[in-house]
């Protein structure tokens, strides 16, 4: 498909782009008003916990401590997740200079891989390149099958780390931290944590020296309120806890065979990334398919790939190449200037895509009086993008009511991107049908079914393809949030009742009032669309800051903590590189904007605009952020660190 030039699109047919992604979102916003209210945090939810139940494992898997843990002596350091996140958070502090004996990981989860644990359904791949996404490539020397791979790869290399460095015997299973409170005393942390598989006597009691809270963005499935969920007689789950045992197929195939939804009448609700990957896969199998959707995504194309062995050769043959590929896909991303003369990863993302820098950062100072021709330039400068994804519908759908309502009608960062060369195909079958809800979501749930647009839709299976909560609500963004942890510091601070006062931290990843804790972002840290880089960058650096900390205090019982001044400062620096994510303002409902509540913050006026501004992700991009911290490093000195050594 030809691409378009801004130029060629007329300063009129701008402006009814314009009015047409504001009558979008204000019919969202009118129709769902309620924020992040209209979710229920399965998590938390005693009605609806049962549908976030691990399928995974069996009861009788680890109902005991490793011989290798000894949790009654003293655990220096105690990483809470083991998905990526967490594994990078282990090798990282190994790297710094700490023993492995001294080192333990909770999860909640049977395995490892975090995201790529629980979520197993059909088609699953990751939708940024496998070279740059799938950590420790180079030190495992593993080589991704595919150029984006699928998920029994993404949970197979989350084991190859573990088994690399040997934290099989290190790792606690099926464990929810649920409590931390630091015992000032013993200088330590009383973390509390609960067996998953509702066995009291197998909860445990820790105490901890060093915490690191290592988790993604995507831990709290969500489903939407809808009156009749707990009428449905069908069967029913959500895609991050996928029943094979109901469609057929299996957890570890690519492409699972799912013969058991020939006779089945479907329902997914849902067309975010998720549902994008997953409907291909069940239009090949179920009778009938309905596929609900309130916002359609914007779909570009995938070009999945087989991984060429020579170029793979190429792309791997210098020390550090993931590292630089990472940085070379981050300065097209985020516009770092100039623009590097090779585009080493050249997908979708940052082809054509020149204003997506505005939902995690642009790589260059934005001034108030510059703001609205910032903004502008967004918005024109996407146009064509979004043109030709739309053209891309009408090129591939054959039914052109359907085409119509697959079309989506807002600036390309107001919601993550989809890249996928089935699914737009997948409405050309006779057994798929897209239920259109204009904005309004679904109306209620009966014992046969979905009611939508007044039309009872009956089902065998309903699948809930509806997300995450991931930042938490405008008024919570707490690490102790994120995780579901009641986190009490120095002095009774709880930590969820600090953040909502205010968002304060040293670069992000550790607050005052919270000695020898650390997390992973994501207020006043850098985000960007390959969180991996990201939470590499928290790994070393935090790794850096505990080992460094200890040599300082010189004891290996060293209390670090941020001081109160250097938050102040940091908030102060976040503030002025904010703007470059103006962008943000007035798109159409996500959980980028928190379902729209960011707009009501933003219209509060000018004090609740500046404390937002302190309280964001860092606004000009990871690699500006990297820099950032090189050079604390570099100056030496722990600044903005308060250490001591233990009493």
């Amino acid at each position: 498909m030809a691409k378009l030039d801004a130029s060629e699109i007329s300063a009129s047919a701008i402006a009814d782009i314009e009015a047409k992604y504001n009558t979008e979102r204000d019919k969202r916003l009118k129709e769902r008003p309620q924020g992040e209210a209209q979710f229920i945090d399965l998590t938390t939810s005693s009605k609806f916990k049962h549908l976030q139940d691990d399928p995974w494992v069996s009861p009788d898997e680890h109902t005991s401590v490793p011989v290798t843990i000894n949790i009654s002596d003293p655990i220096k350091y105690l990483i809470v997740g083991a998905g990526y996140s967490g594994l990078l958070f282990a090798v990282r502090l190994l790297d710094a200079g700490a023993k492995l004996e001294e080192l333990v990981i909770v999860d909640s989860a049977g395995g490892y891989g975090g995201v790529w644990y629980w979520n197993r359904y059909p088609g699953l791949m990751c939708d940024v390149e496998s070279y740059i996404y799938m950590p420790l490539l180079e030190e495992t020397g593993y080589m991704p099958k595919h150029k984006y791979s699928y998920g029994p790869e993404l949970r197979g290399q989350a084991n190859r780390i573990a088994d690399k460095w040997n934290l099989r015997g290190r790792t606690l299973f099926r464990q929810q931290t649920k409590q931390m409170n630091w015992d000032a005393g013993k200088n330590e942390w009383i973390v509390k944590t609960q067996f998953a598989g509702d066995k009291p006597d197998l909860d445990l009691e820790l105490h901890v020296k060093y915490v690191l809270l290592a988790g993604g963005q995507a831990t709290r499935p969500k489903i939407p309120v809808v009156e009749g969920f707990d009428t449905f007689k069908g069967h029913i789950f959500h895609t991050s806890r996928w029943d094979y045992g109901y469609t057929g197929g299996s957890n570890g195939e690519v492409k699972p065979e799912m013969a058991k939804l020939k006779d089945k009448t479907v329902g997914i609700i849902g067309t975010g990334a998720t549902a994008v990957q997953a409907i291909p896969e069940l239009a090949k199998y179920a009778k009938q398919l309905f596929v609900i959707q309130r916002t359609p995504s914007s779909i570009d194309v995938r070009n999945q790939r087989e991984t060429d062995p020579e170029e793979w050769k190429n792309i791997t043959g210098k020390k550090d190449w993931w590292w630089n590929r990472n940085v070379n896909f981050a300065e097209i991303l985020h516009r770092t200037q100039p623009q590097p003369v090779v585009n080493m990863v050249s997908d979708s993302w940052i082809v054509g895509n020149p204003s997506y820098c505005t939902a995690w950062g642009y790589d260059n100072v934005v001034t108030p009086d510059q703001v609205s021709e910032y903004v502008k330039k967004l918005h024109v400068d996407d146009i064509p993008r979004a043109e030709r994804l739309r053209k891309r519908v009408d090129e591939i759908v054959e039914d052109k009511e359907t085409a119509q309502n697959l079309k989506h009608w807002y600036p390309t960062w107001c919601k993550r991107p989809c890249f996928h060369d089935d699914f737009l195909p997948a409405f050309n079958k006779p057994n798929v049908t897209l239920v259109d809800t204009d904005g309004r979501g679904v109306d209620r749930i009966t014992e046969k079914g979905v009611v939508v647009n007044g039309i009872e839709y009956e089902l065998d299976l309903l699948i809930l393809s509806t997300g995450y909560k991931v930042l938490g609500g405008s008024t919570n963004m707490s690490p102790a949030y994120r995780f579901g942890i009641s986190i009490t510091g120095k002095d009774g601070l709880d930590m969820d009742a600090a953040y909502q006062e205010e968002i304060s931290t040293l670069h992000g990843l550790c607050r005052a009032g919270f000695p020898n804790l650390f997390f992973a972002g994501a207020s006043q840290a850098s985000l960007t669309a390959n969180q991996i880089m990201s939470m590499d960058t928290f790994a070393k650096h935090i790794g850096y800051v505990i080992i460094e900390g200890q040599r300082k205090a010189g004891t290996a019982g060293a209390i670090i903590e941020s001081t109160q001044a250097a938050q102040d400062d940091w908030g102060d620096q976040v503030a002025a590189v904010a703007l470059g994510m103006s962008g943000m303002g007035g798109c159409t409902p996500n959980y980028l904007n928190l379902e729209g509540e960011l707009d009501k913050l933003l219209s509060l006026g000018p004090e609740v605009q500046a404390k937002m501004m302190r309280g964001q992700i860092w606004g000009r991009g990871i690699n500006h952020y990297v820099g950032v911290l090189d050079k604390w490093r570099s100056d030496g000195g722990l600044r903005g660190l308060d250490i001591k050594a233990a009493a």
